[in-house]
């Protein structure tokens, strides 16, 4: 009788030490991914994204990715890197290497504006193409500020999905 006794109450105290490290687990969990709602919005707007053939001013000879962005924020961007992937008008990949395209851009952007942006394919392209592109999944991987912080979207959670020009 005493040893089933003490086996009821060694039962009892590991049953209560599982539930208070459940409870601290689910507890550490719900804290630690707790985030502000300047997280989970977009601080900027892309419009207009599209992909001209042909040279551009001194920008590219070949091809050329344009896009617009607004930053939609009260902060003044020092710089952003920008990932998007680029297809033929068949789905397929027009380059020998991978068409996923990043880029870090060092120009500030004032608050509140609309800045109008170039990036040359040249490096990527190996023959002169002919039709247009389809830009897919293009967003801001991180914008940095002027005030020392940064904004991220490592996952493409805004990205702007399959433009065609």
């Amino acid at each position: 009788m005493e040893k089933n006794t003490k086996l009821k109450k060694a039962a009892g105290v590991f049953s209560a030490i599982m539930w208070h490290t459940a409870f601290s687990a689910i507890l550490l969990l719900l804290v630690s991914s707790c985030g502000t709602t300047e997280t989970f919005s977009c601080p900027y707007v892309i419009s207009n994204p599209r992909v001209e053939i042909g040279a551009f001013e001194d920008k590219y000879h070949f091809a050329g990715m344009h896009f617009s962005l607004f930053n939609d924020s009260q902060k003044n961007i020092d710089s952003f890197t920008f990932s998007f992937m680029l297809y033929d008008s068949d789905g397929n990949n027009p380059f020998i290497g991978s068409n996923c395209i990043v880029s870090k851009c060092e120009w500030s952007q004032g608050s509140d504006s609309i800045t109008d942006y170039v990036i040359s394919l040249d490096s990527y392209v190996s023959q002169i193409p002919t039709d247009g592109f389809v830009i897919d999944y293009l967003y801001l991987r991180e914008i940095n500020y002027s005030d020392g912080t940064s904004w991220k979207d490592p996952y493409g959670m805004f990205c702007v999905r399959e433009v065609y020009e």
